[in-house]
């Protein structure tokens, strides 16, 4: 499970019955969500493009690469498999079925591919290995992981074939003592070195995780890169030589579910989750150090309270602090970003940058600045792009002209296909491509656009209408109270921005959603129920 701290999308409302009357006196929200697809599927804002579905039935899908058109590996987190998907059918028999510790946001979580001169493809393919042999026994009998392990593969007639590991990195917690920050994507550059994220693993504390009087590194809270036999990359370290600090290109990660190389500079660029607030994206050059566990966000918004500044920093070979490019004071549960190298969609967008989330299943859009150093909000976005000046979404609302797309789910990878088109997939199980109108040929996949932009349509007639318009206690409703009698039906609109549920009983407690659970509800969506006196 893609397990995100502090994200405060979804709430619950609490319902209690005083002399025959209902009113809801009470909010709370959950530690995390993840969305959930929109009945009428998703869509995207210009309209000249559409959404068409590529296959669905993955199970917890994490990761994919291509190895031609048509032609696509996924990764399912807890059942250790990757899956071949031809012309949008999903292969019988996957190609490499893996035994994984598969707790919170550990299991088979990256995957990238590379092609030889010889005609052979290479894989490389990352997990948390189960450490008795059975998928997702670190939580069902409490067995330890064997480790994070960065393994490579070749391809050959659809099987996953002649296994090398090429890290193996610590996979047991540090001082959360939990199972998450795991990170695990992993991208194969343009200079033919593989790289991978690793989150700072349930709170270690090294120097990795600028504690100045802490451990040795031990190949968490960075991005590593070897080459592709697994060796260190011959070039001068750039944060010392000894293993495994000389595997590293940066230093100072929470936790990232995404990267990507600039294809016109060659730059590196990230997403980073941040706890209570300061999801980011940053320009990650060789020696970043992105700050944490001293700094997380934007070093202004001291959002760690300690009031640390990049001289409190641990200093390693040639490392460098720089601020977020672009940040999240409410954390959106960022996760794969990825650059459109492609016109195929629009001269418009070719070059922009992509990045998902987990909690809402947005789409985001981002351009970057001429010398493409940082984020750039212009006149290509609609809306209030004045909200955006300081590259900061301070309140949710401030995000609406970087939707770019809606409805998908949680998104876990983004990709560019052999097309040209841009793929999306989903915790949920669904691969998507988003395409011109003129290009598609599966109308019957493509979502009743109509019904989602009038949320009056899903609204029970003779119903109470109330109206969902933010997070912040009892002001998140409107009207607040509302009392209706028994065998009433309230209407509930999410006029905010970002989804939320509407839930019975209370957040946590063993009556939650019995009586009632909405499901994810997209802005503009609604939900319906009526009271019965039983």
């Amino acid at each position: 499970m893609l397990e995100k701290q502090c994200s405060i999308s979804f709430f619950t409302l609490m319902f209690v019955i005083v002399f025959g009357i209902f009113s809801f006196p009470q909010l709370s929200y959950g530690a995390y969500s993840k969305a959930q697809p929109s009945p009428f599927g998703p869509v995207v804002n210009d309209p000249n493009l559409t959404v068409e579905k590529v296959t669905d039935g993955l199970k917890a899908s994490t990761s994919m690469a291509f190895l031609g058109n048509n032609d696509i590996l996924v990764t399912e987190k807890t059942s250790g498999k990757v899956i071949e998907i031809k012309d949008g059918e999903i292969q019988s028999d996957p190609a490499l079925d893996l035994q994984v510790a598969s707790d919170k946001e550990r299991g088979l979580l990256g995957i990238d591919l590379a092609k030889q001169n010889d005609g052979t493809i290479y894989v490389f393919v990352f997990h948390t290995e189960s450490g008795g042999g059975e998928d997702g026994d670190d939580f069902t009998k409490g067995i330890e992981p064997q480790g994070n392990l960065l393994n490579r593969y070749e391809y050959v007639d659809g099987k996953l074939v002649n296994p090398a590991t090429l890290l193996n990195l610590p996979a047991n917690p540090g001082t959360t003592n939990r199972s998450d920050h795991v990170g695990g994507k992993v991208v194969v550059g343009p200079d033919s070195n593989v790289y991978v994220v690793v989150g700072e693993m349930g709170g270690h504390r090294t120097l990795a995780q600028n504690i100045a009087d802490g451990p040795d590194v031990d190949g968490t809270g960075g991005i590593l890169r070897i080459t592709q036999d697994g060796e260190v990359v011959p070039s001068d370290p750039i944060f010392g030589d000894e293993l495994p600090l000389s595997l590293y290109y940066a230093i100072g990660l929470r936790n990232s579910f995404g990267f990507d190389f600039d294809p016109l500079t060659g730059n590196l660029w990230d997403s980073e989750n941040g706890p209570i607030a300061g999801d980011e994206i940053n320009l990650v050059e060789p020696g970043f150090n992105s700050g944490w566990a001293l700094i997380q966000g934007y070093i202004v918004d001291d959002i760690m309270s300690n009031g640390a500044s990049e001289n409190d920093l641990v200093a390693l070979g040639t490392s460098t602090y720089s601020d977020p490019e672009f940040g999240w004071k409410i954390p959106i549960g960022i996760t794969d970003a990825k650059f459109l190298n492609s016109n195929k969609l629009g001269q418009e967008y070719e070059n922009n940058l992509f990045a998902g989330d987990i909690n809402n299943g947005y789409l985001y859009r981002f351009a970057l600045n001429d010398d493409r150093t940082g984020i750039l909000i212009n006149n290509s976005f609609v809306g209030d792009i004045e909200s955006l000046s300081d590259n900061e979404v301070d309140v949710p609302k401030e995000s609406e002209p970087l939707i770019f797309g809606q409805g998908f789910g949680g998104i876990t990878d983004i990709e560019v296909g052999p097309d040209g088109y841009l793929y999306i997939l989903t915790y949920a199980g669904d691969l998507y491509r988003i395409l011109p109108v003129s290009e598609s040929s599966t109308l019957k996949n493509q979502p009743n656009t109509a019904a989602q932009n009038n949320p009056a349509s899903d609204m029970s007639s003779g119903a109470i209408p109330a109206k969902i318009i933010d997070i912040d206690g009892g002001n998140s409703y409107s009207p607040n109270p509302l009392e209706i009698e028994a065998g009433q039906t309230i209407s509930w609109i999410n006029d905010d921005l970002i989804a939320h549920t509407v839930t019975s009983g209370s957040d946590g407690s063993t009556d939650e959603g019995l009586s009632f659970d909405s499901g994810a509800m997209l802005s503009k969506q609604s939900y319906s129920f009526t009271f019965d006196e039983s």
